[in-house]
């Protein structure tokens, strides 16, 4: 009897003393202000990690423009490669200017999607002759598509209409 509720005091010991350096661990943990990056600083959210090869050059002073001197439409293009944050914090465009300035940012609302982009109407019209089938009109949707369903912020973009269908898009 007197074993079992040693047992039991060790063990809430045990979790009380996890929680504490779990908590400290977390407390004490660098913190994160992605939405102040400035265009080419990887280290800004990319911490922990190598986000490009060695031999990659110095992004800091680097926009679009720059990345696209390499990255071309061959097999270093950065289509469906770079999440859209990147592709927008490269060509100049804030996360405030799509998020607005909260601290935990959502997915932005279409309407501010197309302020920059154009109305979807003219983004169909733009790929008019994608194949097997334009991206920007749909027999279920119209022109009307949510674009992050397949444009993702933080995270590799996606072919929505894959889960259906076998089109093979690169979705930027």
């Amino acid at each position: 009897m007197e074993r079992k509720k040693n047992l039991r005091i060790a063990a809430v010991l045990f979790g009380a003393v996890l929680l504490v350096i779990v908590s400290t661990g977390l407390w004490a943990a660098p913190k994160l202000v992605p939405s102040k990056a400035k265009p080419g600083d990887c280290a800004a959210c990319h911490v922990d990690k190598k986000a490009l090869p060695e031999t990659h050059p110095d992004t800091r002073t680097m926009d679009m423009k720059a990345c696209r001197v390499c990255h071309t439409a061959n097999s270093m293009s950065l289509i469906g490669k770079l999440p859209v944050s990147h592709t927008h914090l490269l060509s100049g465009v804030s996360c405030e200017a799509c998020h607005g300035d909260t601290k935990q940012p959502e997915e932005p609302p279409m309407e501010k999607c197309v302020a920059c982009h154009g109305p979807t109407a003219n983004l169909a019209e733009k790929t008019k002759d994608v194949k097997p089938t334009n991206p920007h009109t749909s027999p279920h949707y119209g022109t009307e598509l949510n674009c992050n369903l397949c444009h993702k912020q933080h995270a590799k973009s996606e072919n929505y209409c894959a889960q259906c269908h076998k089109f093979d898009f690169k979705t930027p």
